[in-house]
């Protein structure tokens, strides 16, 4: 009993041994810092542009003490730039690499000091910044622009082809402004139907846990005057499972204000699959989506499903392409349908910035 009891006692020794070196040491990562980074970044992560040095870099370097600037960019992002330098991420290749320098540990303790430059107890962290679905809504608060194409076959042989132009916008520390132009095609009449104009805000997170929660409220003006105005609030939550599963689900309630009784109610969930860190890689993701008027969700529910593939185009992964096929498990009018989404964060540079 008692050899089993120091066996138990030295495997968990081990065990905390290992958790302690992959804790990063903030005292560590300052002299990496400041011996390796300041030169360039300040010794408090604002540049100085004042400073030979800086004045003779191609690429002004990031200030890294702006709070929405470090808050926003997770810190796995951040090591890969340490290690493989700025060009493996698309960014400037005078940022060099330290993976000769550095050993995965110092790697970490010097991004964590880095992080702790700017005080982002207020603003949700980048580490929670998951990827788009197509249908299910996003909780993170984003400065994107995205497109947003749906072809729908039709068994009456009107073919449907729906565009969607949508810009969002940070405002503060934890809210986005959206807007959105909604256009359909169907083989006679080509126009723009719908305008949508909303915010969202963060609610909650945990760092954690990997869980974030927000709510939104949008307001759509049909473009056709026999058609009414609408009310869509909905609640966007998404919480990771280990390194590599993002789970991401939403609830929008889409309410005519000429007749809230006929309003619908649109539930989704999206499943991806995060496998390796470098965002110019293909992931795959499915979604499950459920749509029920009020009067009689409980019986008359459509069933979808999405499988789909995002594609990171650029090496930062800011430029991203989903694709996916939406199959009716219901009796909808139509038994599949396929989606495109192009989406360009615009916060983190040109879009013609990172393809090679």
């Amino acid at each position: 009993m008692t050899r089993q009891i120091i066996i138990l006692l030295g495997s968990l020794s081990v065990l905390l041994a290992g958790q302690a070196a992959c804790a990063a040491d903030l005292e560590s990562g300052r002299r990496i810092y400041q011996q390796s980074c300041a030169m360039c970044h300040g010794p408090g992560g604002q540049p100085d542009p004042a400073s030979p040095v800086v004045q003779g870099l191609e690429v002004p370097p990031a200030d890294l003490s702006d709070r929405l600037f470090n808050s926003r960019e997770p810190a796995g992002d951040w090591e890969l730039v340490v290690a493989h330098g700025g060009h493996a991420m698309g960014l400037s290749a005078q940022m060099p690499a330290q993976k000769d320098a550095l050993d995965p540990q110092q790697v970490r303790d010097v991004v964590a000091y880095v992080k702790s430059l700017a005080d982002t107890s207020e603003y949700p962290p980048g580490e929670l910044n998951y990827f788009l679905p197509i249908r299910t809504k996003k909780a993170f608060p984003e400065d994107e622009i995205v497109w947003k194409a749906r072809y729908t076959p039709i068994d009456d042989g009107r073919d449907v082809l729906r565009n969607v132009i949508e810009v969002e916008k940070r405002v503060g520390k934890r809210g986005m402004v959206v807007l959105e132009a909604i256009h359909e095609d169907n083989g006679i009449d080509s126009e723009i139907t719908k305008v949508e104009v909303g915010y969202k805000r963060v609610l909650s997170w945990n760092v954690e846990k990997g869980s974030i929660l927000s709510a939104a409220i949008i307001a759509a003006f049909p473009t056709d005057g026999g058609e009414s105005d609408e009310l869509i609030p909905y609640l966007a939550y998404a919480r990771s499972f280990g390194e590599a599963w993002i789970l991401q689900s939403s609830a929008r309630a889409i309410t005519p204000l000429d007749s809230a009784g006929d309003g619908s109610l649109e539930l989704a969930g999206a499943l991806h699959y995060r496998w390796t860190p470098w965002p110019r890689r293909v992931f795959a993701g499915l979604e499950l989506i459920a749509e029920a008027p009020y009067e009689d969700f409980g019986s008359a529910v459509q069933w979808s499903v999405l499988p789909q593939l995002r594609f990171g185009l650029t090496k930062g992964g800011h430029v991203a392409l989903n694709l996916g096929v939406e199959i009716g498990l219901s009796d909808q009018a139509w038994d599949t349908r396929a989606h495109a989404v192009l989406l360009w964060d615009f916060a983190d540079g040109s879009f013609f910035k990172g393809w090679r």
